[in-house]
């Protein structure tokens, strides 16, 4: 593949902390997708680019920038589309050809300019849309290229999701609205809890955000060959500092949604040993350099549980245990299984939380008095704790400053 001109490349980063920029403003989904349509085909220089969203199964071409109409409003089942395929596999397509692809459907793309396109999905876990890019000549785009229009996606992903905040909080503040007519007290409570929202969520974004611009300004200034190792560091703190942002989102919804007394529970059987392995191995990337997971079970290997809430649980739990350990620490997971009765143990040897804190910790919004600079919305602990009551379990821990952590989760099994 071909490596991108130092011109070029600068030419790339500028595109990508504008719309950055652009999109740190935009309070629409038809606003985000201007900007990106626009920056995705500016990224490479390609003759159309499409932003399409995954719409029950089916891939919407909701929005497109080319030199000819593409797909603009129309809808294809996920199993038949290039830009499902991306979204299924949760990985780029990258189509030198397309009638040498057995991958495209020949028919839709035959009245159309595309020769060669590129497809990258949008957020890598359960991807919620796709962004094209389509050359009208034979193009195999580089891995420079793929990179820049994935870190797009990644960018545009948290974007999304945070006007999804915005309208779903507009709509909470819609709804209570005639509550809050028939109880002053309860105004008065909504409106010191909205402000300590927003407030917190400011200040929580403001550490991701700078970080993205950051690094992507010292991606525009590697120029030439010899920096690869740079830009790979940059751009994993981009994608790192994405992932933070999608956790603040993530867990200022769940707390919306307990308040609301909307959490669903619904059991299946799980197999332990390979959900808590596929759990561990999904979080791996996030774990701080050299920390390892060191997972054991004892008895039986499966039980009915809500494999969701299970699932937030243990990672809120192996999270809080990286954050709070040094580089090298270890932290240990041990599963037991017994009578249809399950015990979970996270242990960490990382700084403790000190014994006048102790008792407070899982109260909302807390931060324990050590956490110092580390990055966190204090809900962790308090999801935890809610959550572990709606499996009718019971979350406990016992902490030494400076020695580390341990929690324990015990749950029963729910009826399948």
């Amino acid at each position: 593949m071909s490596i991108l001109s130092p011109i070029a490349e600068k030419q790339s980063m500028k595109v990508l902390v504008t719309a950055v920029q652009e999109m740190s403003l935009a309070r629409s989904l038809e606003s985000v997708m201007r900007i990106v349509r626009t920056a995705a085909r500016r990224l490479t220089g390609a003759d159309g680019a499409t932003f399409v969203l995954r719409d029950q199964g089916k891939c919407y071409y909701a929005d497109e920038d080319a030199i000819a109409p593409l797909w603009k409003g129309q809808r294809f089942p996920m199993d038949i589309c290039i830009s499902g395929w991306a979204m299924i596999n949760r990985k780029p397509a990258v189509i030198e050809d397309i009638y040498q692809d057995s991958r495209i459907p020949i028919d839709a793309y035959r009245p159309t300019f595309v020769k060669s396109l590129l497809m990258v999905p949008v957020r890598s876990i359960d991807p919620i849309a796709a962004i094209g890019n389509y050359w009208a000549h034979k193009h195999l785009p580089s891995d420079e290229e793929i990179e820049m229009l994935q870190s797009l996606a990644d960018i545009t992903a948290v974007n999304m999701e945070n006007i999804q905040v915005y309208a779903e909080l507009e709509q909470r503040v819609n709804e209570r609205t005639q509550e809050l007519i028939h109880s002053l007290d309860r105004e008065k409570e909504l409106s010191a809890a909205k402000t300590r929202m927003v407030s917190m969520a400011s200040h929580e974004f403001k550490t991701p955000l700078s970080a993205i611009l950051s690094s992507a300004f010292l991606l525009e200034n590697y120029k030439g060959e010899g920096h690869e190792e740079k830009k790979k560091i940059q751009l994993g703190k981009i994608k790192s500092s994405v992932n933070n942002l999608n956790t603040i989102l993530h867990d200022f919804l769940l707390i919306d949604k307990l308040d609301q007394g909307k959490a669903e529970m619904q059991g299946e059987r799980i197999h332990l040993r390979d959900f808590i392995e596929n759990l561990v191995d999904e979080f791996s990337s996030a774990l701080r350099i050299g920390q390892k997971v060191r997972f054991t079970h004892e008895g039986e290997m499966e039980i009915v549980q809500d494999a969701k809430v299970l699932r937030h649980i243990l990672l809120n739990l192996i999270s809080n245990a990286s954050k709070y350990s040094g580089e090298h620490q270890p932290i240990d997971l041990h599963i037991k299984v017994a009578d249809n009765k399950a015990s979970a143990r996270v242990r960490d040897y990382g700084i403790g939380i000190p014994y006048e804190d102790q008792h407070r910790i899982f109260g909302n919004f807390f931060r324990a008095s050590n956490a110092g600079d580390i990055q966190g919305t204090g809900l962790g602990l308090n999801i935890v704790k809610r959550y572990t009551d709606l499996l009718n379990g019971d979350i406990s821990f016992e902490s030494k400053p400076g020695e580390g952590t341990c929690f324990t989760l015990t749950f029963g099994s729910m009826t399948a």
